[in-house]
């Protein structure tokens, strides 16, 4: 296991303890009425997300510029690249991005439109030009909603908002908007994540599935599982690993082990 920025990483994620297991036994499923509507209503859930939270809920990214460049020494920062923060949420990985690397060329997108338009008032305050649309990844589409092909895309915890039955069809829409060669940075929620274990009774939708109490939903990856979707797309992964980090609350004295997905993959067909 090795130190990568603040985290631990790893090709393998941790060990349960006794006391997750019970707390695992002790959680319970929805009921098919309530998993469908969670369905129908993702977009919905969302959007009153963001119109309760504004800017306010996520914090930027400031990781972003140095981790990208960790995850992809191959590419010259310096040079204009055209970037797609996919499922953008309201730009918590672009803007702390942009700032830190000025050439890119901008696009985002979201299936909240009010993410969406709170991301073109930042834009706009900043004096910033970003493509955007409003796309609902899980649903089939032909062509990218844009008109050019991006360089690099990332998909920040936007996969486990989505039914794990409709994580290929995410993939194979995402590589749509890629060029062949270009790349796409994922990171996600990962197996036996504290946050996975602490769920309670009725809220798990099925296996690493779970509903949170405002109705938003999230999934927990195994790594391989991740890779298998992109390689399954037309991509080709060229770095995976498990990020660990311990988050601890010192005035409750609790620690909570995170654990977290991470991949690159370029696109080759």
């Amino acid at each position: 296991m090795s130190d990568d920025g603040g985290f631990l990483s790893s090709q393998s994620s941790r060990e349960l303890t006794e006391d997750d297991h019970e707390k695992l036994a002790k959680q319970t499923s929805i009921s098919d009425f309530k998993r469908n509507k969670l369905e129908i209503d993702a977009r919905k859930n969302w959007d009153k997300f963001y119109h309760r939270n504004k800017n306010n809920f996520f914090k930027d990214r400031n990781w972003s510029a140095e981790d990208l460049k960790m995850m992809c020494p191959d590419i010259d920062f310096e040079k204009e690249i055209s970037y797609l923060e996919a499922g953008c949420g309201v730009g918590n990985m672009l803007f702390p991005l942009v700032a830190e690397i000025p050439n890119l060329k901008l696009f985002a997108f979201d299936f909240s439109d009010n993410a969406v338009k709170l991301l073109e008032e930042r834009a706009k305050e900043l004096e910033l030009s970003v493509a955007t649309s409003v796309v609902d990844l899980s649903i089939p589409s032909v062509s990218s909603p844009f008109e050019e092909q991006v360089d690099l895309a990332t998909l920040i915890f936007v996969l486990s908002a989505i039914h794990p039955e409709k994580h290929q069809i995410s993939a194979e829409n995402v590589r749509k908007m890629i060029k062949i060669g270009g790349s796409v940075v994922v990171r996600d929620y990962g197996i036996n994540d504290h946050a996975m274990i602490r769920f309670g009774r009725e809220a798990r939708i099925s296996d690493r599935f779970y509903v949170r109490q405002d109705g938003t939903r999230a999934y927990y990856f195994d790594l391989n599982e991740l890779s298998e979707v992109f390689e399954k797309s037309g991509f080709r992964c060229v770095r995976k690993e498990y990020l660990h980090r311990m988050t601890v609350n010192h005035q409750k004295g609790l620690k909570a082990p995170r654990i977290f997905v991470q991949a690159r993959f370029i696109r080759e067909s």
